[in-house]
């Protein structure tokens, strides 16, 4: 059996196959897109023309496949009218809309009837804004499809709303895990627009007959949606053990009996989700590795992120600041650190790969206290944490995390959407055993594990 993935991110689209053979699974990673957003009418645009003919050839060169499934980051959608064309175009979260937005609801009914605690780029917000300044998109539109839906749509004619994309959106109501049409009503919303949504795994359909002549075979297109939902099913994950996710972005999670929405849960920020396989998930969004990127920028060209971490490791940096204090809209980092240390009455840092040591041991300090949090709300401890994504291959901020929460930490994999995608389609055939999940990823790829000696 051989399944195709393709994970859109925030940067690019990165693609990868998977075969499942007798002798195991065996994973290669494909040529990613960068899909830099388009400026446009004011707005940040997805470029989603180009980015569905980087999948189509992709399914091409890499084929024949058995199946194909598509995952992206939260929020995004498109708009369609009554021919299925983009109306107002693919608007990303980057786009500045949503600081607009005149009048906000009130998130604390909202997270009450969700169990999802709203960002202000939210599906929800961007379609506030919507109304607010281009009502008249809203008017004319017969179909919401998020991201990856959208693409699914292109491949198969089929329209179908994922769960675990649906839920990002603050518009589900976690008993009934259907559009809430109170909010939807009393938001000003149309609720026509919204599609049945349906679980994860569930069969979009095949590729449409023009699309299989293009590629030259036949495929079944999974549905699949959330990034970081697949990343669950990539993770080293058991009762004990707690998820986090570190790229530019990071978050924490860990599996739950039963959404919890609690006043507690709802204050510390806290969203409630679900995993593709159907478990429920409690998570909260943190501070990643984003400053690092920032600083990289102002580096001698050429400096690999494997060099900023060899030389942060080796000057070790002793000290913290309070880094979730720190806005991802920094434009000077340098400058915004030392204000940080001048608060702490430490002086100022003027090495760049200094200043990358102190947001390295800042941050395994924030995710330490956050862990905590996590365990004290919950009221259960957690001995392991499964580290995935970028951070994944990063051997510092691994070892400072095991170091700070003295618990063990699995590292791996890197690209942890895009091989959950990839394991997941081949759980939901049956060639992979849930049981066998985890042993099967690491033949295929591997995980680095520390532990610290007490």
């Amino acid at each position: 059996m051989k399944y195709l993935a393709f994970d859109i991110g925030a940067r690019e689209v990165k693609v990868s196959l998977a075969n499942k053979l007798s002798g195991g699974l065996s994973i290669t990673k494909g040529q990613s897109f960068r899909n830099n957003l388009i400026k446009d009418e004011g707005h940040l645009l997805w470029p989603v023309e180009d980015i569905y003919s980087f999948i189509v050839s992709s399914i091409r060169e890499n084929g024949p496949v058995d199946s194909i499934s598509i995952d992206s980051l939260a929020s995004d959608f498109v708009l369609l009218d009554e021919n299925d064309k983009i109306i107002g175009g693919a608007v990303s979260y980057l786009d500045e809309r949503t600081k607009r937005i005149a009048e906000y609801p009130n998130e604390a009914w909202i997270f009450e009837r969700t169990g999802f605690h709203s960002r202000r780029n939210s599906t929800l917000y961007q379609l506030l804004a919507l109304k607010e300044e281009e009502k008249s998109l809203l008017d004319r539109a017969v179909t919401l499809l998020f991201l990856p839906d959208y693409f699914n749509f292109l491949l198969t004619g089929v329209k179908k709303t994922s769960l675990s994309m649906a839920l990002t959106s603050s518009l589900v109501n976690s008993s009934t895990l259907d559009w809430d049409d109170e909010i939807i009503s009393s938001l000003g919303l149309r609720r026509d627009i919204f599609t049945e949504i349906h679980k994860d795994g569930e069969a979009v359909g095949f590729l449409k007959e023009e699309v299989e002549k293009e590629v030259g075979f036949g495929a079944e297109v999974i549905l699949s949606g959330h990034d970081t939902s697949l990343a669950y099913v990539a993770a080293d994950m058991d009762e004990d053990t707690i998820m986090l996710s570190v790229g530019g972005f990071a978050r924490l999670g860990v599996y739950i009996d039963e959404f919890n929405l609690s006043d507690d849960v709802m204050h510390k920020n806290y969203t409630n989700a679900i995993s593709p396989g159907g478990q429920k998930i409690l998570t909260k969004y943190l501070m990643g590795t984003y400053l690092i990127q920032k600083l990289k920028e102002g580096m001698k060209e050429g400096t690999s992120y494997d060099e900023i971490m060899k030389k942060a490791r080796a000057i070790h940096y002793p000290e913290t600041i309070d880094i979730s204090a720190l806005d991802y809209e920094e434009k000077d980092v340098l400058s915004a650190l030392n204000r940080e240390l001048e608060k702490k009455g430490l002086g100022k840092i003027e090495d760049l790969f200094e200043a990358a040591s102190l947001i390295y041991n800042s941050l395994a300090s924030y995710y330490q206290k956050e862990i905590e949090d996590f365990e004290k709300v919950l009221g259960r401890s957690f001995t392991k944490i499964a580290l995935v994504g970028g951070a994944g291959k990063d051997l510092y901020i691994g070892l400072l995390i095991a170091m700070k929460t003295k618990k063990t930490v699995v590292s791996g994999p890197v690209d942890a959407a895009l091989v959950g995608n990839l394991v997941f389609q081949a759980l939901c055939d049956g060639s992979i055993k849930a049981e066998e999940k985890d042993e099967e990823i690491k033949k295929a790829l591997g995980r680095v594990t520390y532990k610290v000696v007490q």
